[in-house]
């Protein structure tokens, strides 16, 4: 090690945010129509609870250790905070989820407040799919997407009951997207387990309250919202009156109403106003792919066979946070390392537009990702939005040729290093050295010494980084519901 006094030594500030209680979102009946002509009888009573699987890639060590400078920590007053806004509002959905690992929660419109919560617009940035972008799926859906009725069907159909009693078979639901796809098939069934399995009727209403709010005219939405006799409401209704006719006469007007709002030019006119996905349509949209693809294969992700494969992930409205404080835009390019299940590139494609690339090791979850990205960039298509590129590799990122030369032209850096050895996070230093000056490294870890469990205070690169400590809020990760520590360091040398 070689320390050099004259060296400028890596600012650190803390910074806390302001602790607010978790949106406590009331639960619904499940709801769900017919085919007319299917008589039925005796409502189902059923809830839509649901879950987020945790997971975040960690490493083994390896290699030598750069030149390092002691880290200060400026002591901030706990009662004083410094960074606060209204994304720090815990989701009161990601919170319960995190108790349980099947599925990842939707949107739902028992969060007002958070329903247009966005990053700052970007302004160069084009939200609405592009006719190209549309190709050969302009008028079908495409081939990867997993339709929801593959849901509860098959070997799953065990875990599923009847949305409507008394029906002669289960009713075969479509719901329209704001786009030229065909719509989505859904099977009109309740999971047995309310707390684990995926919900056909909610996806429908979660999806339906999106549409509303996002892709049509605001008086328009303000009916349609209404909470005596706005769509949702009036199906759910149904549901509890056992009436699949009245369900499905529900369904098929809001189905005509999105078609008619495509061909008449409404949607595309609101979306090209649109400079910022907001918050509710991308948990939305990436809940409805990761309960898919990754829910049903959550409990092989949790058997890991040490400390260094241990996997967690970071929940979408922290992650939403991440990306507003390093100011993440489709002009930039973004790298995960350890990137699991590609949670974050895949919602740094979608939410910011940005040129996304993640690197992860572990053999199923880099798997998982892969058909995780396939089936989100068919879900964009149905939702008729833009996704930036998208690059997921299975690999090592400190062997890695495709990651290193990304890395040098990379803007935002995440690392999950919570559980890294000291040996990689050094390594890791490494690599660093050749990020451009000005590129933002997020990490749970500290590389200037300021982590709690940190044994590198001799080890960060000096002089070359300024880090700022901050506080998540509680309900953030998958592996803990109180706040965690993280930091952004930026290039500055």
């Amino acid at each position: 090690m070689f320390l050099n006094a004259n060296k400028p030594k890596i600012r650190t500030k803390t910074v806390t945010v302001k602790k607010t209680p978790a949106a406590t979102a009331p639960s619904a009946a499940q709801t769900r129509p017919s085919h007319p002509g299917r008589s039925c009888s005796g409502p189902p009573a059923n809830r839509y609870q649901v879950s987020t699987s945790a997971q975040a890639a960690s490493r083994e060590p390896a290699r030598r250790q750069p030149a390092v400078r002691h880290v200060q920590r400026r002591r901030v007053s706990p009662g004083t905070p410094q960074w606060a806004s209204s994304d720090d509002e815990s989701d009161g959905d990601d919170a319960r989820s995190r108790k349980r690992q099947k599925t990842r929660p939707g949107s739902s419109s028992s969060e007002p407040t958070a329903a247009h919560r966005t990053l700052e617009p970007d302004l160069g940035r084009r939200i609405r799919m592009r006719e190209r972008e549309k190709g050969e799926h302009a008028n079908g859906a495409s081939d990867a997407l997993v339709q929801g009725m593959a849901m509860s069907s098959g070997d799953e159909a065990k875990n599923y009951k009847a949305a409507f009693a008394g029906c002669d078979g289960n009713p075969v639901l479509e719901l329209q997207y704001p786009s030229p796809t065909r719509p989505e098939r859904f099977e009109a069934v309740n999971p047995l387990d309310v707390q684990e399995g995926y919900s056909p009727l909610e996806d429908i209403y979660f999806s339906i309250e999106e549409m509303i709010q996002h892709y049509l005219p605001s008086d328009l939405a303000n009916d349609l919202s209404s909470d005596t006799e706005g769509t949702v409401r009036l199906l759910k209704r149904a549901v509890s009156k056992n009436s699949p006719h009245d369900f499905q006469t529900e369904l098929a007007k809001f189905n005509t109403l999105i078609k008619d709002s495509v061909m008449n030019g409404t949607v595309a006119r609101i979306m090209d106003e649109m400079h910022a996905i907001p918050l509710s349509l991308v948990k939305r949209i990436t809940a409805q792919s990761y309960n898919r693809i990754v829910s049903p294969h959550a409990h092989r992700l949790r058997k890991v066979k040490g400390k260094e494969t241990t996997y967690g992930e970071l929940l979408t409205p922290f992650v939403h946070k991440i990306f507003q404080q390093t100011g993440l835009n489709s002009t930039h390019t973004f790298v995960d390392l350890g990137s699991g299940v590609g949670n974050v590139v895949l919602q740094a494609a979608l939410q910011t537009g940005a040129e996304s690339w993640g690197i992860e090791m572990m053999p199923l979850a880099a798997s998982l990702g892969t058909k995780q990205a396939s089936e989100l960039e068919a879900r964009a298509r149905l939702w008729n939005l833009s996704l930036g590129a998208i690059h997921l590799i299975a690999g090592d990122f400190l062997e890695t040729p495709d990651i290193d030369a990304v890395l040098r032209r990379a803007d935002v850096v995440l690392v999950n290093n919570k559980v890294f050895g000291e040996k990689l996070n050094n390594d890791l230093l490494q690599k660093f050295l050749d990020l451009k000056d000005g590129c933002q490294v997020v990490s749970l870890a500290s590389f200037g010494g300021g982590a709690k469990h940190g044994v590198r205070h001799e080890q960060a690169i000096a002089g070359l980084f300024d880090e700022e400590r901050y506080e998540s809020g509680t309900a953030s990760v998958s592996w803990v519901g109180e706040s965690v520590e993280y930091f952004i360091a930026r290039k500055a040398r």
